[in-house]
């Protein structure tokens, strides 16, 4: 690739709203972009000089307007999720994750997570950041035929092995898990569940996923620019005051020299954003994907969705049979203007699939009857890069 000019690449990086907006087909499931009002509400004078410590009782001066928008924040965060505490400083999901494990386990303590193979994302899994807090992980039980938390399987590991910490939730989620099971075997045990609900926290705030604080889960993180429309940042969220305290009281002693708290007044636009308009637009979300795969299967697409009377998220997968890499298929993608990620496909070993996502073309103004379009142009598009029609695996729904 040839290298752009340094103003070229400032005059690109202007545009790239406009390019997103206009001139691509943006089906990358862990993307979105603010409000234009939650863009204008950046305050980089607030993160001139550092904040650290609790709400009103910081090291640094002229920081009392920093505790009011953290209040506010934390508000809205327990307002939207029905939490009794929030902790809204963390720049990633990724971070907000390792300070959960770091403040609730030692090294050595056990954790079980989501595998790579059936979509736990870096920060959940084994071989990911866990083993950076010293946690021992073993791989969740999954059911690769209904593409969910193998929910039995799991409250019986729990019960037999005994961990600390349970992590659910996925990078790839095509519909809710039955996580009760899974709570009431932690809670026999003592242990704590975590739910990394960074795909679908926009949709449990507009009620179309279950929200899992309310089925008992301890303590839920999220990334904030995915089905909530937001800038990269992160929310922890829970169900028991003391566990607030104290995670709070460990971000102040170890983690938090300093944050970007100009990004606070765009995070409170955002979420009061969410509970003005988030049920509506988590409703038609559900609805594009639903009618996504509808056209995609009726143009002989295999894909891996719920039937069409069952719930969805903002995901749909596309098996892929190997014969092209996955960044041959994404670059082919990309050339004519199609935006798209991969995953491991769950229910094959060793194999990829596309992996969909509708929350942005939503965002956009898209409705159900788009997605027709939608669909012929990715199916014209995919049979272009195999150069052939591709081939049906195995049954496209569950």
């Amino acid at each position: 690739m040839d290298m752009l000019s340094k103003q070229e690449l400032l005059s690109r990086a202007a545009a790239r709203t406009q390019t997103l907006t206009n001139g691509r087909l943006l089906l990358y499931a862990g993307a979105n972009l603010p409000s234009p009002e939650a863009q204008n509400a950046y305050a980089p004078a607030l993160s001139a000089y550092p904040a650290m410590g609790p709400s009103f009782a910081k090291e640094q001066p002229d920081t009392d307007l920093v505790s009011q928008l953290e209040v506010a924040v934390r508000s809205e965060i327990c307002a939207l999720f029905e939490a009794a505490w929030a902790e809204p400083r963390l720049p990633s999901c990724t971070i907000a994750n390792l300070a959960v494990f770091h403040a609730f386990s030692r090294p050595g303590d056990l954790l079980l997570a989501p595998s790579a193979a059936h979509g736990g994302h870096l920060s959940q899994r084994r071989g990911g950041t866990p083993e950076l807090a010293g946690l021992v992980v073993e791989d969740l039980p999954f059911d690769t035929q209904n593409c969910q938390l193998d929910a039995q399987a799991a409250a019986h590991q729990i019960r037999q092995l005994r961990p600390v910490l349970v992590m659910l939730g996925r990078s790839v989620m095509i519909k809710p898990d039955d996580v009760v099971p899974v709570v009431e075997a932690a809670r026999e045990v003592g242990a704590r569940t975590i739910f990394d609900a960074s795909h679908v926290s926009g949709l449990i705030a507009g009620g179309t996923f279950p929200n899992p604080l309310s089925l008992g889960v301890d303590i839920m993180t999220s990334s904030t620019y995915k089905t909530i429309p937001g800038r990269p940042h992160s929310l922890i969220a829970g169900r028991d005051l003391q566990d607030g305290v104290h995670l709070a009281g460990f971000l102040d002693r170890m983690m938090l020299a300093n944050y970007d708290a100009g990004k606070l007044p765009a995070f409170l636009v955002t979420l009061q954003n969410v509970r003005r308009d988030g049920a509506d637009y988590a409703r038609r979300i559900c609805l594009n994907s639903q009618a996504l795969a509808r056209e995609l299967r009726q143009l002989d697409v295999t894909i891996i969705a719920p039937a069409d009377d069952e719930v969805f998220t903002h995901q749909l997968l596309v098996p892929m049979d190997g014969e092209l890499a996955a960044a041959s298929v994404i670059a082919k993608l990309e050339s004519v203007g199609i935006l798209v990620g991969t995953c491991a496909d769950p229910g094959v070993p060793g194999a990829y699939a596309l992996r969909l996502g509708t929350q942005f073309l939503t965002a956009q103004g898209l409705g159900a009857d788009d997605m027709a379009l939608v669909a012929r142009r990715l199916a014209s598009s995919l049979s272009q890069a195999k150069n052939k029609r591709m081939k049906v695996k195995r049954p496209d729904s569950f």
